[in-house]
């Protein structure tokens, strides 16, 4: 089941694991978004900053979504949003986040309660 990020409307497919991804979330809420940081400043330019805006995880299917807004500055400068998506179809799996989002089901970082 391959992992990609969403960014910029492109999905980008990226070498990491169910486990990996566990394994950052649980180190913390930003650790996931390094495993990223060099593709996202690729597309971005520098990133000032990130905050976790949610995450929503469906073990039985190895499915995870998770949203960052990071601001950034490089060929412009502003905001985005930026999702690590692991699933087989990462279209389906954000649908999937956005109603677990209407629902209240998503974990929502610090500063998004």
């Amino acid at each position: 089941m391959p992992t990609s990020v969403y960014v910029l409307d492109e999905v980008v497919p990226i070498p990491v694991g169910w486990g990996e991804l566990l394994k950052a979330w649980v180190e913390g809420e930003l650790k996931p978004f390094e495993l990223v940081r060099g593709l996202v400043e690729g597309r971005l330019g520098r990133v000032r900053g990130v905050k976790l805006y949610g995450a929503y995880f469906k073990p039985e299917t190895m499915t995870a979504v998770i949203e960052y807004v990071v601001d950034f500055e490089g060929r412009g400068s502003g905001t985005a949003s930026v999702k690590l998506v692991r699933a087989e179809d990462p279209g389906r799996a954000i649908a999937e986040y956005y109603e677990a989002e209407k629902r209240g089901l998503i974990a929502r970082g610090k500063r998004f309660p």
